[in-house]
């Protein structure tokens, strides 16, 4: 349905219908029958128009009988004001405002019982798979695809990009504007994905109503460079801002889609870096109450074709079928239905201890599995700060794991203080230099439940990434907080800190962790700087999937030496099979004896 003229049809059809019943006289002495319809036909349209044609753009209903009883009720009730007008400037009473009045009066008893019908707020708490983990333990993340660039760094660097990348050589800056920003897995890498979007009518028709791409910025690499795709295949006939049937949202509406509630609609990439809009379709699950997913859209954004695919079988690259506020919604359902079991299914004698409800924003967390997901903690609605469940939600499928934490832990509220007034290995600068935290994550890394934030400059309008911090969930206090200025020197300092807090409690150093005994041949051997201090790579011969980084201030002076051939025995921290990197604690090369720092 095209808005513009769907907007004038749904003007006329009422317009005619009103102003022809305005010729039927429901009292005696009527004056002026003619001139009462002919304004309330003209009026009716002019208003009408304008109204139909806002609400058809902005709130796109469901082209079904039920989807459409709101704006049925719109266009009466204005026609039934406009033709009162009328026939009180008649001095009479026609059929038109009455029949308005009753159309009125059976619209609006038919939408709001069918917006109560079904109202089982218990069944909805389960529209999608619930699974109880019986362990407590979080799948572990991959540290390698840690997501340490906050999204305003991100924005930062694309709008920097607009100015001085290729956006800004083609003058893109002055013909488009940034779009928001997607956080997503493509091709097993974390990115930020900015589309492009036209900057009004007239640039848009400089360009041809093609938008020309995207940029793609590294949510894991703060000093990865922008990438830029225009042209060819990754430009856009669909987009975000295309107006007039182009954006996603209208375009899946003009091509039969009309009958279903349209959310979320979202640029995500192929794993060859082809973009596509994704839009979920939305249906009423248990009566006309709750909206759910049923289905999703997959949009070549190059050519406009659309696929359709069913929940759980959309293709492998896709990751966000359940929107932030979708995830947080069907959360809040089973927190506040599920959790207090018989009392919650019928609703009786429940406290404010029995339900519980998400806390903060839910976090989109990409462990290294096949999709992210949204983690997210859930509290009662007692006026405390203690974690109760922690719940993982399929952002492609739906499906919820719950977890019980295994000791008491602090909402993100209490951890956010933690880190911004930190005081752990390596933190000493972070209040001395103003920096704040953001963008909390939860991630299991080196076998202990972990908060992790990205440090920026306080009061700065275009931030820049300035470290990352990690603090045990169980243990979040400042003093406990660490802090390293890249994500490696981070990950040592958080070593050391949890080797230290296991000998304060009288374990040994690592204790619930999995130190283990590393021996082989060093196959190669590399090195980099980053945040001004030199890593060292080794790799084994007969190891393809591990690499050992270490540095010469931790290990000592050996590892300088170490060269191909050479046997070494080396202390590491497993943080799982699928773990690629692994922290070096010891080195030891017999060929080179020199012993490490504080040895």
């Amino acid at each position: 349905m095209h808005a513009p003229g769907a907007g004038f049809e749904w003007a006329l059809l009422f317009a005619v219908v009103f102003s022809l019943l305005g010729f039927i006289p429901l009292t005696k002495g009527r004056r002026n029958a003619w001139t009462a319809s002919t304004v309330s036909f003209v009026l009716n349209l002019i208003v009408l128009f304008f109204v139909n044609t806002i609400w058809l753009w902005s709130v796109m209903p469901i082209m079904s009988f039920t989807g459409l009883l709101p704006l049925v009720l719109l266009n009466v009730g204005i026609a039934l004001v406009i033709t009162a007008i009328g026939d009180g400037l008649s001095e009479g009473l026609s059929a038109a405002p009455v029949m308005a009045g009753l159309i009125f009066v059976i619209a609006l008893i038919t939408l709001v019982v069918n917006q109560n019908s079904g109202h089982d707020a218990y069944r909805a708490s389960h529209l999608v798979p619930v699974v109880q983990e019986a362990q407590s333990q979080l799948p572990a993340s991959s540290t390698a695809q840690l997501v340490i660039v906050p999204p305003d760094v991100a924005t930062n660097k694309a709008s920097q990009a607009m100015s001085n990348g290729i956006a800004g050589q083609r003058n893109y800056n002055t013909l488009l504007t940034l779009g928001p920003a997607t956080l997503q897995s493509v091709n097993g890498q974390m990115v930020y994905v900015f589309p492009l979007e036209f900057n009004g009518a007239i640039n848009k028709r400089h360009l041809d109503s093609v938008n020309p791409g995207y940029m793609m910025v590294s949510a894991t690499d703060p000093d990865a460079t922008v990438v830029e795709h225009y042209d060819g295949l990754y430009s856009m006939i669909v987009s975000l801002g295309n107006g007039q049937g182009g954006d996603p949202i209208h375009w899946a509406r003009d091509h039969g889609y009309g009958g279903y509630g349209l959310e979320d609609p979202t640029l995500e990439l192929n794993d060859q870096g082809l973009p596509f809009y994704t839009v979920t379709l939305l249906r009423p699950q248990l009566g006309m109450t709750f909206y759910a997913p049923v289905g999703e859209l997959v949009i070549n954004a190059h050519t406009g074709q659309i696929t359709r695919y069913a929940i759980g079988h959309t293709p492998a690259w896709l990751d966000l079928v359940y929107s932030q506020s979708m995830a947080q919604q069907i959360v809040n359902w089973y927190g506040y239905y599920d959790h207090a079991g018989f009392c919650g299914m019928f609703n009786i004698g429940c406290t404010k201890a029995d339900r519980l409800q998400v806390s903060g924003s839910p976090v989109l967390t990409y462990t290294g599995g096949s999709h992210p997901v949204w983690r997210m903690l859930l509290t009662s609605f007692e006026p405390d700060a203690s974690v109760s469940k922690i719940v993982e939600m399929n952002a492609a499928t739906g499906t919820m794991h719950v977890y019980t934490p295994q000791q008491p832990m602090g909402v993100e509220s209490t951890v956010l203080d933690a880190f911004n007034n930190a005081s752990g290995t390596g933190a000493s600068g972070v209040r001395a230099n103003h920096y704040v935290a953001e963008d909390l994550g939860l991630h299991v890394i080196d076998g202990h439940l972990t908060w992790m934030a990205a440090y920026v400059p306080e009061g700065v309008s275009n931030p820049s990434f300035v470290g990352v911090g990690f603090v045990d969930a169980y243990h979040a206090q400042a003093d406990n907080v660490v802090f390293g200025s890249t994500k490696a020197a981070a990950l040592q300092n958080y070593l050391a800190q949890l080797a230290a807090e296991a000998s304060a409690n009288g374990n040994a150093p690592g204790s619930g962790g999995q130190f283990q005994i590393v021996k082989g041949t060093i196959a190669a051997v590399s090195w980099d700087i980053t945040g001004g201090q030199k890593f060292w790579y080794i790799t084994l011969v007969g190891d393809s999937t591990h690499a050992y980084i270490g540095t010469e201030a931790d290990l000592g002076p050996a590892i300088v030496f170490a060269q191909p051939g050479q046997s070494v025995t080396m202390s590491v921290y497993n943080v799982g099979l699928h773990e690629s990197t692994m922290t070096i604690n010891s080195f030891t090369d017999k060929s080179v004896p020199l012993t490490a720092p504080g040895s």
